[in-house]
């Protein structure tokens, strides 16, 4: 079976906070069409449980794993953005703004709120009426699996994005019996770059936004335009791109490079007659990537943040809610702690492809034999010792991704080694120069990585 270290940080009780025994525990259940368990992930609720808060209404689909209507609505009356015994969903509430932080996990922000006034008096307040401000991202705790969870409202195990990359899909994996890893046999999902299916029909799982029912002509304008019930804002470059298209498609986007232009533009969104804004903030992710978010560079990121947030609080129209999340935390790693795999032939030998993401790699063994499989598991567990904090096979992923779909099974690693403390995987055949030498890293399982904070401010 899989095998958790003890000894590392996180371990076992990482493993257990991740299952799911009932809806009651904070997550909405997830419907596993194999009667699996599902882990928990809060993030997978957050922009259904908005829209709906909204006062829009979701259309059911046929999907297993998606949250429907009911269980949306039932999250956001437990998170306090609704009354339970308010008037169904289509009356008239105020707005909402989804704001997602790249990269702003709850222990790097309450080390740092000292220098985030804004954020500071969120957590204070919150806190003073005795309701939780932690939330839990999917696993692997990385960028595409988050943001195409919270898209959808379904765990990486149904939509597929269960990495950074993944052995790309137009490789039939049966037939991979030789060679060795390289970047050319891979896909990004965040990317979608050279050889690689639409991601609209690889990743077909309905988004929240393309499930929103439209709006009855009698709400249009004086001059007879219906105002988008949802508005994405972020980088310009998002607009049409892979990850985008996989999984947050189905509303307009406004392109806003700078941060401190995407408050005034959600307040005039909301001024509009848009319900729902999604508010994307990449900026602390990619600066944390490169100098650590321990840095200045990082602190200073927090502090546009913060700033920003008070001017969006300022401008959106009174009685707006805004709900504050985040994709995952981030680790600070260094030299001393990066295993290089060219430098390690013990874990190279019988793995014919390599994907995932430095804190949580996934192996491919020849033809995907499971007895192949499970030799090289035992293998990283020997080698690795406590430097590993979760190592397993196939057939045990769904612990950590959820049941596995059609998508996930066809590209999810034969084996997926969870790395732990600091410790990264990296190799130069597959990982560019950039990536071996990131100083932030996440998509593990420590709570540094998944713990994310779930703040809600109504102005």
């Amino acid at each position: 079976g899989p095998v958790t270290c003890p000894g590392a940080e996180g371990g076992i009780d990482s493993i257990r906070a991740h299952r799911d025994p009932a809806a009651g525990s904070g997550a909405a259940a997830c419907a596993a069409p194999s009667g699996e368990q599902a882990p928990v992930a809060h993030l997978r609720e957050v922009l259904a449980a908005a829209a709906v808060s909204a006062g829009l209404v979701l259309r059911e689909v046929e999907h297993p794993g998606v949250l429907t209507h009911a269980q949306a609505r039932r999250a956001a009356a437990r998170w306090g953005l609704i009354d339970s015994a308010a008037d169904e969903a289509g009356s008239s509430r105020p707005g909402v703004v989804v704001v997602l932080v790249d990269g702003l996990g709850l222990e790097q922000l309450h080390e740092r709120k000292g220098h985030a006034p804004t954020l500071r008096a969120w957590l204070s307040r919150q806190e003073a009426a005795g309701r939780s401000v932690r939330a839990r991202t999917c696993l692997p705790s990385t960028t595409a699996a988050a943001l195409t969870t919270l898209g959808t409202s379904a765990l990486p195990g149904v939509t597929g994005m269960v990495g950074y990359s993944v052995l790309n899909p137009v490789i039939d994996r049966a037939a991979k019996v030789r060679g060795e890893p390289c970047a050319d046999d891979n896909l990004s999902l965040i990317a979608w770059e050279g050889r690689a299916p639409d991601p609209r029909t690889w990743q077909d799982v309905p988004t929240v936004f393309e499930r929103i029912e439209p709006a009855p002509a009698r709400t249009a304008s004086p001059g007879g335009v219906v105002a988008p019930k949802a508005v994405s804002i972020g980088p310009a470059r998002f607009a049409g791109s892979g990850l985008t298209e996989a999984g947050l498609r189905g509303c307009r986007h406004r392109g806003a490079d700078r941060m401190e232009d995407r408050p005034g533009i959600a307040a005039a969104e909301l001024r509009s007659g848009a319900r729902l804004v999604y508010l994307y903030v990449g900026e602390l992710d990619h600066v944390g990537h490169v100098h650590g978010w321990r840095s200045a560079a990082w602190l200073r990121e927090l502090e546009r943040l913060d700033s920003a947030l008070a001017e969006l609080l300022r401008r959106v129209p009174a009685g707006t809610r805004v709900v504050l999340s985040a994709d995952h935390g981030m680790i600070d790693t260094d030299p001393a702690h990066r295993l290089d795999l060219s430098e390690a032939p013990e874990l190279t030998r019988g793995v014919v492809a390599l994907a995932g993401e430095p804190r949580m790699s996934q192996l491919y063994v020849p033809g995907g034999a499971p007895e192949l499989a499970d030799r090289l598991a035992r293998r990283w567990r020997e080698v690795l010792g406590e430097r590993a904090l979760w190592v397993g096979t196939r057939e045990q992923v769904p612990q950590l991704v959820g049941p596995l779909g059609e998508r996930a099974r066809s590209v999810v690693g034969d084996v997926v080694v969870a790395m732990a403390g600091r410790w990264v995987v990296v190799d130069p055949r597959v990982h560019s120069d950039a990536a071996r030498a990131m100083e932030g890293v996440h998509g593990s399982l420590t709570e540094a990585e998944t713990a994310i904070p779930l703040l809600i401010e109504c102005t």
